[in-house]
């Protein structure tokens, strides 16, 4: 039975100091190393692996690359006076929980992987971050400041300056969380993120414009995913609807039957597929095919599976019927598109 392990800021300030204060003999680099634009450190514990990739891309937006892997139950909580301050998180593997604390209303806020997170911090602020050992925790965060949103006048839409508006501006402090499913376009910007083959200035500015364009694909899809519902809609029932979608992409290659992902989702199987062809304009199983020939055309574009392997990961047990469905979706034999 894995052990419990409770660390606070001022714990994590004290042993980055001490990896700043590394012996000379040691290899330079090895647990900490920092310029202008760039810091790069891992904690390698007792406890486990904690491991940060720092990027400064322009004033006002910062990129992070953090892995957990940790042997023990990890709980780790901050406190803060944090300046207004927007926050994307995208979870690229494992599962952890949230909790801010000094709320009228507290919330445990569940992170899963294939799950993005957009959060707005303001004020005093206090939050606990529990990870359960034995996995890896993987995750692309992104910090802008609303002076900066408010410049961006080419990469962001107004609909999506307008969103965040809305949404966020009667918080006058702590902490607003939002959660919704990483798309396949968002993953194609996060793997170029991780898979970044420049070096210098180029991957300065290379970083910086995946990072706007995942603020922008994020921002569009929570103001279309927001959008009002018709009036047989109860906010309720949108929010099920919400969670019904979610489920199926996180079990592309197994979906629940309709009736199975109504109960998970807390509605009945009526308002389920009314809700779908209002909010998404489509049935429940035509959101899951056109999301699966989505996912299996960023998985071809990658390059790192065939297409049987392809097929299998979005839920097809025969390539032949997959290879159907991809052509007729996108108009090119999925082999065509991995050799192009």
């Amino acid at each position: 039975m894995s052990g419990q392990v409770f660390l606070n800021d001022s714990d994590l300030e004290e042993m980055l100091a001490e990896l700043q204060q590394q012996p000379e003999q040691q290899e330079i680099g090895e647990h900490y190393r920092a310029n202008d634009n760039e810091t790069i450190w891992t904690l390698d514990k007792s406890f486990g692996k904690w491991s940060n990739h720092s990027f400064h891309l322009r004033d006002y937006l910062a990129l992070t690359l953090t892995e957990w892997n940790f042997q023990e139950n990890f709980n780790f909580t901050m406190k803060s006076q944090m300046e207004p301050l927007f926050g994307f998180s995208f979870s690229m593997s494992g599962g952890f929980t949230v909790k801010p604390f000094g709320r009228a209303k507290e919330i445990d806020a569940h992170a899963h992987a294939r799950d993005t997170h957009m959060a707005f911090f303001q004020g005093d602020m206090q939050s606990t971050t529990a990870v359960d050992s034995g996995q890896t925790v993987s995750l692309v965060q992104i910090a802008i400041r609303p002076e900066l949103i408010n410049t961006l006048s080419t990469e962001l839409s107004d609909s999506s300056q307008s969103f965040l508006h809305q949404t966020f501006s009667s918080h006058q402090t702590g902490k607003s969380w939002l959660t919704i499913t990483i798309t396949p376009a968002m993953t194609i910007a996060l793997q170029q993120i991780l898979q970044c083959p420049y070096q210098g200035i180029t991957k300065q500015l290379y970083l910086e414009s995946k990072a706007l364009e995942l603020i922008t694909l994020q921002l569009h899809q929570l103001s279309e995913d927001r959008r009002p519902a018709s009036k047989s809609l109860k906010l309720d029932d949108i929010d099920c609807i919400h969670l019904a979608r979610d489920i199926l992409i996180r079990n592309l290659d197994d979906p629940p039957s309709l009736l199975t992902l109504a109960k998970q989702s807390g509605i009945n199987s009526f308002k389920l597929k009314q809700g779908f062809r209002e909010i998404f304009n489509t049935t429940v199983f035509g959101y899951l095919h056109a999301y699966r020939m989505e996912e299996a055309r960023r998985l071809l574009q990658l390059g790192e599976l065939n297409v049987t392997q392809v097929a299998q990961t979005v839920g097809y047990d025969y390539p032949g019927k997959f290879a159907a469905a991809f052509k007729k979706k996108f108009g090119i034999n999925p082999k065509a598109l991995k050799s192009s």
